[in-house]
């Protein structure tokens, strides 16, 4: 079972009994880690569910308005709304929070992938070509619609336990790594970085996230609005 789809079934179901997730589990520190947390994510939010209304309660409600109505005034109804508009606001805003905190930041992992793996891949100075680009891509159902200009680097890489694309390009002012990793609903996939001289962008591509880092002051927001220009992916 490749990382891909043991995240997927556990997303799906956290007490997923299938052999296959209970083997990969037990091999890895860093899965039983992850399965740990969602199945305190999936208890926590069954126990939040677990509120009894009681049964009269629609019939105290409709009582309760209709007292309201004759009383209050209507500076007092704006006040009210004004509340509730309010406390809906907050309660939205504290939902995206909390989700975006639990989403990896892959524009983060992804400076760190560079920084661990030193100048290997952008030191290299090989000529790629789009075909030889796209038959990697390939593998993930998508392909480069034009010409990227100087690619000199193009590998399949483990990116956070994920088969992704890397490539080095010249950008702008500089080369850049670019990952193109398949969508998954655990990653923040409009995330910034900063870190250790380096900045990084991502964003969605529909079937998958493309993350672009280069050095503090690279203008890689050209270069990521040119990939999302050219690439395409099968339905």
């Amino acid at each position: 079972m490749d990382e891909l789809e043991f995240r997927r079934t556990l997303y799906a179901d956290p007490n997923c009994n299938d052999e296959r997730v209970l083997a990969a589990i037990n091999d890895d520190p860093k899965k039983q880690e992850f399965h740990k947390e969602l199945k305190q994510l999936d208890k926590s939010m069954q126990l939040a569910s677990q509120v009894k209304v009681p049964d009269d309660l629609v019939h105290k409600l409709i009582l309760r308005q209709t007292m309201q109505s004759h009383r209050a005034s209507k500076v007092r109804n704006r006040i009210q709304l004004a509340m509730a508009a309010s406390v809906a606001f907050v309660v939205g805003v504290s939902f995206t929070m909390w989700q975006q905190h639990n989403l990896l930041n892959i524009a983060d992992q992804a400076i760190a992938h560079v920084y661990q793996e030193g100048s290997y891949a952008l030191e290299a100075q090989n000529n790629v070509s789009l075909q030889q680009v796209n038959a990697k891509l390939a593998q993930f159902g998508g392909e480069f619609t034009e010409e990227l200009g100087q690619v000199y680097y193009a590998s399949i890489c483990d990116f956070d336990n994920v088969r992704s694309l890397h490539l080095v390009m010249q950008g702008e002012n500089g080369k850049v790594s670019v990952f193109v990793i398949p969508h998954d609903d655990a990653h923040n996939a409009k995330s910034e970085a900063y870190a250790r001289g380096y900045q990084s962008q991502a964003m969605d591509a529909q079937r998958a996230s493309i993350v672009v880092v280069g050095e503090e002051g690279a203008n890689i927001q050209g270069v990521k609005e040119q990939l999302k220009r050219k690439i395409h992916f099968s339905a």
